[in-house]
């Protein structure tokens, strides 16, 4: 009697700890599990190491071809692309006969999605999601954003940018009076210096004021001189990486733009100059914020408010071989993963989620422009890049404290990323064998092209696309032609193959999810270190003057595979098992959450399938 009363209490315990479990998932796009657990860039991380330290970290294989779009899609829905209907970036468009070869979606968006997201599958069985700047949440369409559902999707990725990060100067101002703020503006212990600028669709007044000196140290902003405003500190550029300060220290408040408060901007004065002479004033881009919830409107305004605006991308301000411009263009990545960070924190604590599905787009923004440098030896990117990681786990860190010990967090990311030093322009030998043709300003000519490229893959014209001119019994020549002219393909300077893999069998697209009816006839996987370039202009092999960071190439290698970090009351049990795959990241979580996976899904729980 008293063992059937154990079990029972324990039963019931369980039943209340899953009914009760909350899970966090965010994605770090392009963050790789080679970079996780190989390079010096990612130590500085405790937060995330103490993460690892509780939980399971394994690799994880993406989607093919590698990019954000299809791999967040992989994530969300549990399916390839063969199913979910988003093969990469940008993607052919079904149906074949109503849409040429050549025409491209937009993988981050919600048309055309045909695979029920995880945030949605959650909501309709009950369980309260969110879904914050995840692919695709935007726009809220039935198929992300269904209505009635225990549901709420924010967006300020894929929404309007309206201005982007811009950097202004003395040359950009125009003398103003004084006067015409109100209330008026603070002694200043020189006289105050006033102008306006603008910048359509936005327009701002600054005044310059000394409040510790003799010389201008501040300035005060706004976007009517009657209106709201924030005060700006000029202060020198930091010097080291914010292991122990707070992230973009130096920026202002937010300060809310638009004809309905639409957006939030930042400031950052690095030089006051002497009365505007020499000024320098970086305002962050303005993101319109889009929120789907019974209580859309007011949520949205309290976001802004309370959790200010999202900055979708920092922006390089210049080389980075100039130490002040790189110095510059990491405060303003600072700010982005702040901000990026705190709405999914305000969004965690304030809707109460027991599913919360979160974007953060670095370090994938950082590594396109940085990985090749520092592969190539620059010590200087090197530590810029350990500044971005840096900046990211503190990010984090608040996030992952609010965690109960009920709770679940699972980190993972789209895809890894790799140094490339060279291009490979794939259409040039395919068009000495008449595969593809270009028009006469050097663009590929749909009309006389048997394929083309999307990313690492490819799409033969055959006649069930419109416009189509590849007969059904030549598909298999034409690919047969492009595997060898391809593969032939040899470094100059080296001799060796820069194409390291062909891949179109029926097999390969099942496990690999490139297929479907919108898909790729074949990929192709280049050698570490190079990358297609789909252009005309330029010789077959190229040597970059600026190696770059990319990914696209074959999931299952090292530097392709994402990361699956994974910590809560069931994650120690995923030490063994199959090798995960991005598709099994939704199974997953379902399992935690005891309801059922997306419908279309299918990848695997891995806690069940060992």
């Amino acid at each position: 009697m008293k063992l059937l009363f154990s079990l029972s209490v324990l039963l019931c315990a369980l039943a209340s700890a899953a009914q009760g479990q909350r899970v966090l998932l965010i994605s770090l796009d392009g963050f790789g599990h080679q970079a996780l657990t190989q390079d010096e860039a990612t130590r500085g991380m405790p937060a995330l190491r103490a993460l690892m330290a509780r939980g399971v970290t394994r690799p994880m294989q993406p989607a093919f071809p590698s990019t954000t779009a299809n791999g967040h899609i992989a994530l969300a829905t549990g399916a390839w692309g063969d199913v979910n209907g988003k093969h990469a970036n940008s993607h052919p468009l079904a149906p074949r006969d109503a849409h040429t070869s050549f025409e491209r979606g937009n993988g981050f968006r919600a048309e055309g999605l045909t695979a029920e997201p995880l945030w949605v599958a959650a909501a309709r069985q009950g369980v309260r999601s969110a879904a914050v700047n995840f692919v695709p949440t935007f726009p809220f369409l039935p198929v992300n954003a269904p209505q009635g559902l225990p549901l709420t999707v924010i967006n300020q990725y894929q929404t309007r940018r309206i201005a982007p990060n811009r950097l202004i100067t003395e040359r950009d101002l125009t003398p103003e009076p004084c006067q015409a703020w109100e209330p008026p503006l603070e002694p200043s212990r020189v006289p105050r210096r006033c102008f306006g600028w603008r910048e359509p669709p936005l327009a701002f007044h600054m005044a310059l004021g000394a409040a510790h000196g003799e010389a201008y140290d501040h300035a005060d902003i706004a976007v009517e001189r009657g209106g709201a405003r924030v005060r700006a500190w000029a202060a020198p550029l930091e010097n080291e990486p914010p292991a122990a300060r707070p992230l973009a220290r130096h920026f202002t408040a937010g300060l809310a733009v638009g004809e309905a408060a639409e957006a939030v901007v930042y400031f950052r004065l690095f030089d006051a100059g002497n009365g505007g002479g020499s000024l320098t004033l970086l305002r962050s881009a303005a993101e319109e914020a889009a929120v789907f919830d019974a209580d859309g409107e007011p949520l949205r305004r309290r976001i802004l408010a309370e959790a200010g605006g999202m900055i979708g991308n920092g922006s390089a301000l210049g080389s980075p071989k100039d130490d002040v411009v790189l110095r510059r263009t990491l405060e303003l990545d600072e700010l982005a993963i702040r901000q990026q960070a705190r709405l999914q924190e305000w969004v965690w604590r304030n809707t109460a989620p027991r599913l919360q599905m979160g974007y953060l787009s670095y370090p994938d923004h950082a590594d396109h422009a940085w990985l090749g440098l520092a592969a190539a030896g620059d010590e200087r990117i090197q530590r810029a890049r350990a500044w971005i990681y840096t900046a990211i786990d503190r990010a984090l860190a608040p996030l992952l404290a609010s965690l109960a010990s009920s709770d679940t967090a699972v980190l993972v990311s789209d895809h890894g990323m790799g140094p490339v030093a060279k291009h490979v322009r794939v259409y040039l030998p395919l068009e000495r064998v008449g595969l593809v043709a270009r028009e006469p300003g050097g663009r590929l000519d749909p009309r006389r092209s048997k394929l083309s490229m999307i990313y690492n893959c490819a799409v033969v014209n055959t006649l069930d696309w419109k416009g189509g001119i590849v007969p059904a019994g030549e598909r298999d020549t034409v690919m047969a032609t492009a595997r060898s002219v391809l593969g032939a393909l040899l470094d100059p300077e080296t001799g060796r193959h820069v194409i390291q893999g062909f891949h179109a069998s029926q097999g390969e697209k099942r496990q690999l999810g490139f297929g479907g009816p919108a898909g790729a006839d074949f990929c192709l996987d280049p050698a570490p270190g190079y990358y297609l370039n789909h252009t005309f202009a330029g010789p077959v092999v190229e040597t970059l003057a600026t190696p770059t960071g990319q990914h696209g190439g074959h999931p299952l290698r090292s530097d392709m595979r994402s990361i699956f970090v994974t910590a809560g009351p069931r994650a120690r049990l995923l030490q063994g098992g199959p090798d995960l795959r991005a598709i099994d990241v939704a199974p997953y979580v379902s399992g935690l959450l005891r309801i059922a996976p997306p419908a279309q899904a299918a990848g695997r729980d891995p806690l069940q399938s060992q």
